[in-house]
C-alpha cells in the first residue's frame, strides 16, 4: 500500500511524461479496435459466399474505404 500512496504523490496529471504515456495508451487501444473491426469482423462478411464473385463485393469495398476516409477526416 505504501508504494501506491507514494505513486499518487508523485503523479501529476499535466506533466509531459504523464500526458505522453496516456496518449500512447489511447492510440494503441484505438489501433487495436481498428484492427479488430477491419480484420476480424469485416473479413467474415466479405469472404461470405453471397459476396464472392459479385458486383456487390466491389461496392462493399468502396463503401468501406469511403467510410474509413470520412472517419479519418472527422478525426483530423
Amino acid at each position: 500500500m505504501k508504494k501506491v500512496m507514494g505513486l499518487s504523490r508523485t503523479y501529476h496529471d499535466n506533466s509531459p511524461t504523464a500526458l505522453i504515456t496516456v496518449e500512447s495508451l489511447i492510440t494503441s487501444s484505438s489501433g487495436l479496435l481498428i484492427y479488430v473491426a477491419l480484420v476480424d469482423l469485416l473479413v467474415a462478411n466479405f469472404m461470405g459466399p453471397k459476396l464472392q464473385g459479385s458486383v456487390r463485393l466491389m461496392a462493399s469495398y468502396v463503401a468501406m474505404f469511403l467510410g474509413a476516409s470520412c472517419m479519418s477526416l472527422m478525426a483530423k
